[in-house]
């Protein structure tokens, strides 16, 4: 018989958009129907498991219906599916859900998004809440990355290092002429950007702030930008000898990004869109043109969806090199620290087992996320909250730890 594509459209009753599955597979034969659901994607289809199901029930006995009566399968089939929906380009896992509610209440201020990954397959994808004062929180609705972008700027550093074009050890004024960082006789490197322990100072603070605001008004600037930034930093002292400490600063990000482009030859953020964002086909992600490296960033839950699979499947970088963006980084001293390319990691695991970061940013978006990717359970939870302050760094770490949790007991 023929084989053709549907999709399934059913309008709900209430008040809620129209449900569309991905295409199915369905083979027709004459008078009888053989129903074979294949999942034409990962992205839209989370339970893997429902073809097989059908196909071992069915196999060999094709099922005489009336074309109306196959209306009637299909709903069937939706039925294995209640424990996710889609609706209206989300999915839904009533379960997860109601984990979200416990922390995210109906009428919290703000909005929040929510990807959730096992096993390939996207068993949530879902936004609750209202932005920019009263629009509601979707699987494409753009939000900040905050410190979650530093996995990205890593990226592009290990793609300079795969290149040859850059290594660990290089010292920054080999690619900075013009900023030469040290502490007694100790030279700022590349791997102390990447793993916070340059000693540097964190553009971020108060004392910090002042700084740049008289570096500003004695060189006529409005803003700083990559370059700028660079040469503010010259004029700042360390607080430490690098290498000799673990210590969090985003101006290390900032620094690597402005080495980044230097190597390149291009702006930091033409860069990041031709290897990572076009590349993939990131459609909503966008970076700031001027200042990158630590944050800046917006992408959707769709977006960020594909970055995830592209780092499962090492579409963007394999090999030895891949290896870098989990691998704990070091002291001078060989101690190691929990921190890789732009990732939390545990310092002295042999193998990934499991990695995250916060982020948390200020002005309009107030951005409040959590990322952890459970490589040894196959389990991504990437959290985006925005415009509400009240969730700290703990609750985060809380709320996302409790869904990777509950994600672990789904069969």
């Amino acid at each position: 018989g023929s084989i053709y594509k549907i999709m399934i459209a059913l309008e709900s009753w209430i008040c809620k958009p129209v449900i569309l599955m991905n295409p199915c597979t369905i083979g027709m034969v004459p008078d009888d129907i053989l129903i074979e659901i294949n999942c034409c994607s990962a992205r839209h289809c989370a339970n893997l498991d429902i073809s097989a199901k059908l196909l071992g029930k069915h196999k060999g006995n094709a099922m005489k219906l009336h074309p109306f009566k196959m209306v009637m399968v299909l709903g069937t089939v939706l039925g294995l599916m209640l424990s996710t929906v889609v609706l209206g380009g989300e999915i839904e896992h009533a379960g997860i859900s109601k984990v979200v509610r416990g922390y995210f209440p109906e009428g919290t201020k703000g909005g929040l998004a929510l990807l959730v990954i096992k096993n390939d397959a996207v068993i949530h994808s879902k936004g609750y809440g209202l932005v920019f004062g009263k629009e509601p929180v979707t699987p494409q609705t753009p939000m900040g990355l905050a410190s979650v972008t530093k996995q990205f700027t890593a990226m592009c550093a290990a793609f300079l290092i795969k290149e040859g074009k850059l290594n660990l050890t290089d010292k920054v004024s080999q690619h900075l002429a013009d900023i030469r960082i040290e502490k007694d006789g100790r030279e700022l490197l590349v791997q102390d950007l990447l793993w916070h322990t340059s000693g540097l100072p964190n553009f971020i603070q108060a004392k910090e702030k002042e700084s740049i605001k008289e570096y500003r008004q004695k060189h006529g600037l409005k803003r700083l930008n990559n370059e700028t930034h660079a040469d503010w930093l010259m004029t700042m002292p360390l607080r430490r000898v690098p290498g000799t400490k673990f210590e969090y600063t985003n101006s290390g990000y900032v620094l690597l990004a402005r080495i980044v482009e230097v190597i390149a030859g291009k702006p930091y953020h033409e860069f990041q869109i031709e290897r990572i964002f076009n590349v993939l086909g990131m459609t909503n992600a966008n970076a700031s043109t001027r200042f990158n490296g630590s944050g800046n960033t917006t992408m959707s839950l769709d977006d960020y969806e594909k970055w995830d699979r592209a780092l499962r499947e090492g579409t963007l970088l394999d090999g030895e090199t891949s290896k870098l963006l989990y691998e704990p980084g070091h002291l001078d001293n060989g101690e190691p620290v929990g921190y890789a390319f732009g990732w939390y990691v545990e310092p002295d695991a042999q193998e990934p087992k499991k990695v995250w970061h916060g982020g948390s940013g200020s002005l309009k978006s107030q951005a409040r996320n959590w990322i952890i990717r459970d490589m040894q359970n196959r389990i991504t939870v990437a959290l985006f909250i925005r415009e509400n302050r009240q969730f700290t760094r703990e609750i985060r770490r809380q709320f996302a730890e409790e869904i990777l949790d509950y994600v672990k007991t789904i069969k």
